[in-house]
């Protein structure tokens, strides 16, 4: 694993100015935590001015649409104690308690959480940044969600106790999950072409405010050790249809509590 490790460091370095934009002190951390993890997410936010290019490119394939909220209070105490908490209404509802950052150490994860099988790590890595989360879902009955945020079920009704008792244990006794806000809705239209189409393995989502502001951002998952090949040809794709990427910038949970915490 050293050797492999230390080949996947040099050549990452040289792939660098193609996929990555960090530091190669980030990019030795970022490719350890993705060895250790084995699991990885690749996020790409494609620049206001090609949002029609990569609509027209990518938008063919099966798409979902969902209404996203995340909970929390007005000054954001769950998202400054390191817990997300967010629900989807549409197609496929769900919810998501998100631990974020999380240490992929066994010793730092509690051990209940450790034996759950719906209990999953992942690294997700941009061209500037990269951040580990741990991640524990529901799915959730259709209407659910709407019910909850407007008021005609208690919003404890959205996550199971596993989930309950994560968020509870950030929540030190002070509030319950039933005092938190639901921030939103966001619209969060996604599309995976379709195999023989162009973009294939690769993931469209924008997300569309109550203003009308968007966020888009092109994604792809897989293991650590396909990183680099994926990592490449994914940017190579975007660049060869000119599609131009955002700087760096917040992930699209941070930009959501932001703006709904703003308003």
């Amino acid at each position: 694993m050293g050797a492999t490790l230390k080949a996947s460091k040099k050549t990452g370095r040289k792939a660098a100015p193609r996929a990555w934009r960090m530091a190669n002190d980030d990019l030795d951390r970022m490719f350890a935590l993705v060895q250790e993890v084995g699991q990885v997410e690749l996020k790409f936010a494609v620049a206001e001015e090609s949002h029609a290019a990569v609509r027209t490119l990518l938008e063919v394939g099966a798409k979902r649409v969902r209404t996203v909220y995340y909970l929390d209070t007005g000054d954001l105490t769950l998202r400054r104690q390191g817990v997300l908490a967010r629900v989807r209404g549409g197609q496929r509802p769900d919810s998501v308690v998100k631990l974020r950052p999380i240490d992929p150490d066994p010793d730092a994860v509690p051990a209940a959480l450790r034996r759950r099988d719906d209990f999953t790590v992942e690294v997700d890595v941009t061209p500037d940044s990269f951040i580990c989360s741990g991640s524990l879902k529901r799915r959730l009955r259709r209407h659910a969600v709407e019910r909850a945020v407007h008021g005609r079920n208690p919003l404890r009704t959205l996550f199971s106790d596993q989930q309950l008792a994560l968020i509870d244990s950030r929540l030190h006794g002070v509030l319950t999950v039933d005092d938190l806000q639901a921030l939103g809705p966001v619209e969060v239209r996604r599309t995976r072409p379709g195999q023989d189409g162009p973009g294939r393995g690769l993931e469209l989502q924008e997300w569309i405010y109550p203003d009308r502001s968007r966020l888009m951002e092109v994604s792809t998952r897989c293991g650590s050790a396909d990183l680099l090949q994926t990592a490449a040809q994914a940017k190579a794709f975007l660049d060869r249809h000119a599609i131009t990427q955002s700087g760096p910038c917040p992930t699209k949970a941070d930009s959501t509590l932001d703006y709904f915490t703003r308003q």
